[in-house]
């Protein structure tokens, strides 16, 4: 090889090797392998405290950023929802819900740690769940005259309402508004009314007009997650189950899995990694369930009904490089910490104190 370009693809590997460790260091700060962030919810003045997240998956606090908006205040679980707080796919934007001033709040992940870079209104009256697909956003409103709202995401961090992309939701209990992998389908959960809504998007990322709604398998649906094949796992909070489904073009539910039982009580939040181990927060047994999926296809096998304890564990995240399990547990001020071994089973890391109160929500790990 030419010595002059042997040099140059030399100098590029060093310039692309100081471009990632900047990036490294712009997402986690130095000594920190990621993040987690919980949402105080507090009804005077909404909070996000940080983790550092070392190696080993502990958590040390390392500050906290206003909404600049107020949340719900309450008891245990007051949105009843899942995903309030949550980071965008590229790590670089956390937006959380203001559900007292019907607000959405953007921050800009950074070295020095949060900074706030929006807040807008939400369109609707009390915002719980969050759903981000690259550059497009919609909330939840599930108070008053619930609804979806959409909105873009710009560069700058800025939340852009999108007028067209407002879709009025009958009466009910709502839980979660989600993409699905690709993109092509909003689902929301109705734990009310037992029933899974499907709005089909369009290649402006529009809703259609109506939802297709399905009848949940179980009892509750209320917080879901997809799997790396794109197929939709509800948790079920009054089956204490977790039901699996495939979605049709049309936006109607094809059941692969009818409600795999854990025997336990309120199984209302769900969490999963890349590697087919999936976890359900289960509030009212006071315990953390996990299962495995088999094949990749969606079927679901239940490991351990109990794989982890708790106080009252609710909302959950799995760090980035899907070895560990977080939830947050307002009854106990603290954010439980867990290590996923390469079996799925659950190794506890003890709680760090996190200083809320028992109306804290929303959860978010990288």
């Amino acid at each position: 090889m030419n010595k002059n370009i042997f040099a140059v693809l030399v100098a590029g590997m060093v310039l692309m090797s100081s471009v990632f460790a900047a990036f490294a260091d712009d997402l986690h700060g130095k000594g920190a392998a990621g993040a987690v962030y919980i949402m105080t919810n507090a009804a005077d003045e909404n909070q996000v405290i940080v983790f550092d997240r070392d190696r080993t998956g502990r958590l040390t606090m390392a500050g906290a950023a206003s909404t600049h908006g107020t949340g719900s205040g309450g008891d245990l679980d007051p949105l009843a929802s899942q995903n309030s707080l949550v980071l965008t796919q590229n790590n670089r934007w956390l937006l959380a819900v203001n559900a007292g001033s019907r607000e959405i709040s953007v921050f800009r992940v950074g070295r020095k740690g949060l900074e706030l870079a929006d807040k807008v209104d939400s369109g609707g009256e009390l915002p719980v769940s969050l759903a981000v697909q690259d550059n497009l956003v919609y909330v939840l409103n599930a108070g008053g005259s619930p609804n979806i709202a959409g909105f873009f995401l710009n560069h700058r961090g800025r939340l852009v309402p999108r007028a067209d992309a407002v879709r009025p939701l009958a009466l009910g209990g709502y839980s979660q508004v989600g993409f699905d992998p690709r993109g092509d389908h909003l689902v929301v959960t109705d734990r009310a009314d037992n029933e899974i809504l499907v709005f089909p998007l369009d290649r402006r990322g529009l809703p259609s007009s109506t939802p297709i709604v399905s009848a949940s398998a179980g009892i509750a649906p209320f917080g879901f997650i997809f799997d790396e094949r794109g197929d939709l796992l509800v948790a079920e909070a009054g089956s204490g189950a977790v039901s699996s489904y495939r979605i049709r073009q049309d936006g109607s539910l094809n059941v692969l899995d009818r409600s795999v039982s854990n025997g336990q009580s309120a199984t209302c939040w769900i969490a999963g990694n890349a590697d087919g181990d999936v976890f359900t927060a289960n509030t009212g047994s006071q315990t953390i369930s996990a299962y495995t999926l088999m094949n990749g296809h969606g079927h679901l096998t239940l490991q351990e009904a109990t794989a982890g304890l708790g106080n009252r564990p609710i909302d959950m995240g799995i760090s980035i490089n899907g070895r560990f399990l977080y939830a947050l547990d307002p009854a106990e001020q603290t954010v439980d910490m867990f290590e996923i071994e390469p079996d799925g089973r659950l190794s506890d890391l003890g709680a760090v104190s996190a200083g809320i109160s028992i109306f804290a929500q929303g959860l978010a790990a990288r």
